[in-house]
């Protein structure tokens, strides 16, 4: 049997001139301990939440932003293993693409 990890995740990007502003991934690990993003341009600013499967908040950010491209937060957040959790990205601005990384 081969170990979960959770830095195997694979990215999740987000495209708002595409529609795409919420994606669901499942978690293989018990705790998301960092949620990083990197967007295709300087300065951009969004709000981040990660919801589980019957619609309950359990992380959420206004306003983050910083002067490069990319962003990273310590959250520390326990889940279960295999919980399905919807990523939201709202009012992105400064940039057209966003890749984010919950591991």
């Amino acid at each position: 049997m081969i170990p979960l990890s959770s830095t195997e995740n694979p990215q999740i990007e987000f495209n708002p001139k595409l529609g795409e502003l919420s994606k669901k991934i499942n978690i293989p690990t018990s705790k998301i301990g960092w949620v990083h993003t990197i967007a295709d341009q300087k300065g951009a600013s969004f709000d981040i939440t990660i919801k589980d499967a019957l619609g309950r908040v359990k992380f959420q950010r206004k306003n983050c932003s910083t002067d490069t491209e990319k962003f990273g937060e310590l959250v520390n957040l326990p889940t279960l293993l295999g919980e399905e959790l919807e990523v939201t990205v709202d009012n992105l601005k400064g940039a057209e693409n966003l890749k984010v990384f919950i591991n």
